[in-house]
């Protein structure tokens, strides 16, 4: 009777134990999940700003001044030297976040104070020192001063201070009441455990996703290397931003040129998403090629891009090209580029056409404005059976007639707008509306 009462209370002191585990393991399962869902929609980098030894490549960027982005350090630019390690916190989710506490942790030193802030989608909160200059050793816990690569046992200048010290700073971070640690082992804000402004030079390290080995440089690439458009139309061109590891770099303005071509002098702007990427997209009535490349700017200076060449072509008539004279060349004028009347409905303003002259050249594979093309009288050049409704078309001063040989200049190239009615026979004429002019 005994055993019995105390098998049964060892049941029941299971029992109780496992239900006490159940719910212990729900709290810790609660706790677990709470941090990651805090987390998992906030991106953490790190990095070090070092202005003393401008380095656009390596410098943070964005920065102060970048769109959606809220700055918590020294300010203005022009007033500040920055020696400072820097956190940068993107809120990836959709909704607006409130970031109520930083504090930075190297070896025994701790670094808080910044004010909370309000992180709409998409928006960066950079923090840094609050104050121009540099100071070795531990200075804080308020952030006048962040000189994380002179905290620890290599903050002083002796024999070993460019041997790494091991130290890993932390951070924490609060985000909507839940607080979530970092560890910084790639060891960014301390320059790789030794003070790397006397052991390498310059300090700067671009933004590194917090736990990965630094990726101090940055890439501007800009794509596609190469396309064609017909012109009215549009080309879009992608500037893709990271650090040295490929890691995006959203909030960043980049700015655009075109270097050369028929639109030379042509500009536009944009601004990276998360993904790092920012697109400029432009029109042209204009043919030929042009040279564009992208450019991000910083206080350390710029970042140039590769260049890229958008071609835009007109589509000439198949198998030559159709003429009207110079003095018919008015945008948003009808002229007549094709017909058995093209001599006297087209008056040059250098000579009279000669009649057996219908409007077509086929002795010019690729017109362009200073040229010359050739052809011979009426309709024996071919003339195509049909014509697009957007056409390039050619400007001529003179046309003149020797022997079979008939012979002219390129003033201009036009686009017209083509009219219904067009045959290759000269007794179905050719007309048409200028839209605008290529060359």
């Amino acid at each position: 009777m005994g055993e019995r009462r105390q098998s049964m209370a060892v049941r029941k002191a299971r029992t109780a134990l496992v239900a006490a585990l159940g719910i212990l393991g729900s709290l810790i399962t609660a706790v677990s999940m709470a941090t990651p869902a805090a987390a998992s929609n906030i991106g953490v980098f790190v990095g070090y700003a070092d202005s003393v030894r401008a380095n656009a490549v390596n410098f943070p960027t964005p920065w102060l001044g970048s769109p959606q982005t809220i700055f918590e350090g020294c300010a203005p630019v022009s007033a500040c030297e920055y020696d400072a390690g820097a956190i940068r916190i993107v809120n990836n989710s959709a909704t607006t976040v409130h970031v109520s506490g930083i504090a930075v942790h190297v070896d025994t030193c701790t670094y808080t104070g910044w004010s909370a802030a309000d992180l709409v989608s998409g928006a960066d909160l950079i923090v840094t020192q609050l104050q121009s200059g540099a100071a070795g050793g531990c200075t804080g816990p308020t952030p006048s001063t962040l000189d994380t690569s002179d905290i620890g046992p290599n903050g002083s200048s002796y024999a070993g201070v460019c041997i790494p010290d091991g130290i890993q700073p932390t951070v924490d971070i609060t985000v909507d009441n839940v607080t979530t640690t970092y560890v910084d082992s790639g060891q960014v804000l301390n320059t790789g455990g030794v003070d790397a402004g006397v052991c390498s030079g310059n300090e700067s390290t671009q933004w590194t996703t917090i736990g990965h080995a630094p990726c101090p440089g940055s890439l501007l690439n800009l794509a596609p290397p190469t396309q064609t458009h017909r012109v009215l139309t549009t080309a879009t061109v992608t500037a893709t931003f990271t650090n040295s590891c490929g890691q995006p770099l959203s909030n960043t303005a980049v700015s655009f040129s075109i270097l050369s071509g028929p639109n030379a002098g042509g500009s536009g702007s944009g601004v990276t998403d998360a993904n790092g990427l920012a697109l400029f997209t432009y029109s042209s009535a204009k043919f030929g090629t042009d040279t564009l490349r992208a450019s991000v700017s910083n206080l350390a200076g710029s970042i140039n891009s590769n260049t890229v060449t958008v071609n835009w072509t007109a589509p000439f008539a198949s198998g030559g090209a159709f003429v009207i004279s110079d003095l018919q060349d008015v945008t948003g004028g009808s002229v007549y580029w094709w017909g058995a009347q093209w001599w006297k409905k087209d008056l040059l303003s250098r000579s009279l056409a000669p009649a057996g002259f219908k409007g077509f050249e086929n002795g010019n594979a690729a017109p362009w404005c200073g040229s010359t093309w050739t052809t011979r009288p009426g309709n024996s050049p071919h003339p195509p059976s049909t014509v697009p409704g957007l056409m390039a078309v050619i400007v001529s001063s003179h046309v003149t007639k020797r022997g079979p040989v008939i012979s002219g200049d390129v003033v201009h190239i036009i686009l017209v707008q083509t009219n219904p009615g067009y045959g290759p026979n000269p007794g179905h004429p050719g007309t048409g509306v200028i839209v605008a002019t290529l060359c």
